[in-house]
């Protein structure tokens, strides 16, 4: 285009001197100038870029040996996507030889089905991503991996599987089963890694370390505030009746010690929202449950007869 233009304005300035020779030299090198620009405009366009290269199979990776898995990996040094998934597999692997943390709570099976689906959660319906997450709840590396593929699709979730009303049917039904195949004590301690307080649904000494007392004492304190804090905010400020009100109890107070406290000075939304979340809790039941303890459930008080207004 430059080479048009400068011999264009060459030609138009021969013509108004009126010099026919450099009139026709600039003509022939503009009309040279359009020939070669008309034959570039002409050439082929370049290839397409090459297409993706087909994504490897995880199903089909789960039946390749550890030695071809390494030279799959090799093969694909240019290809991210598939060395993700050819170390996924690698993951699955280590997770499913590792086993389960706790087979009471999930059983090898199950185990090793959560950790197959997971490896694959592309196939699982949001339904079967949710159970998958409530089955392996208690083992941070499952939740983890459910959570990331949660996440991803932008899956609205709660602190905890049990909490989730879409997963309400899901908890009855696993319970149900719990209750006809457990031994009474594996089954309370599986029951409260459901739907009891996150702090007693997976006791650390499953793992073989029992707690201080110092320790145990610090956790109930910090138990007691944060479910004070729901409570105050499920009754709106209402702690007291006014009983309570009259002698200025400090409705944190009624949290821990002895019920008959929170029977005496507490307002009818606090003690329905203490009973309809499992009862009065004492220093006692808390260490009972933290350790995997049985507790005489007949002296815990549900407050059943209280209605929130």
């Amino acid at each position: 285009m430059q080479r048009m233009n400068r011999w264009e304005r060459q030609y138009t300035d021969a013509a108004d001197r009126g010099d026919t020779s450099a009139e026709e030299h600039a003509l022939g090198l503009f009309t040279a100038a359009v020939d070669d620009l008309t034959e570039r405009s002409s050439r082929l366009a370049p290839p397409p870029p090459p297409p993706p290269p087909p994504r490897l199979d995880p199903h089909d990776l789960r039946n390749t040996s550890g030695d071809d898995l390494e030279r799959l990996w090799a093969q694909h040094q240019s290809e991210p996507d598939n060395q993700l998934l050819i170390e996924k597999e690698w993951a699955r692997r280590d997770l499913a030889r590792r086993g389960s943390a706790d087979e009471v709570i999930i059983p090898p099976a199950r185990h090793l089905q959560l950790v197959n689906a997971l490896s694959a959660a592309d196939d699982l319906t949001d339904m079967e991503l949710k159970e998958a997450w409530l089955d392996g709840h208690t083992d941070p590396e499952i939740r983890q991996l459910a959570e990331d593929e949660m996440d991803r699709r932008m899956l609205t979730r709660t602190e905890h599987p049990g909490d989730d009303p879409s997963l309400c049917e899901a908890v009855d039904a696993r319970l149900e089963h719990a209750w006809a195949k457990m031994r009474p004590h594996d089954y309370r301690r599986y029951e409260a890694t459901l739907v009891t307080d996150p702090r007693l649904r997976m006791p650390e000494n499953a793992a073989g370390r029992r707690l201080t007392n110092r320790e145990l004492e610090g956790e109930y304190a910090e138990y007691c505030y944060e479910r004070y804090l729901a409570a105050e905010a499920a009754s709106q400020g209402h702690l007291l009746n006014r009983r309570g009100q009259a002698l200025k109890v400090d409705p944190s107070s009624l949290m821990s010690g002895n019920a008959k406290r929170m029977e005496a000075y507490a307002s009818d939304e606090f003690k329905a929202f203490i009973g309809s979340t499992g009862g009065h809790m004492s220093f006692a039941r808390f260490k009972a449950a933290r350790s995997g303890r049985d507790y005489d459930t007949s002296r815990v008080e549900r407050f059943a007869d209280a209605v929130s207004a």
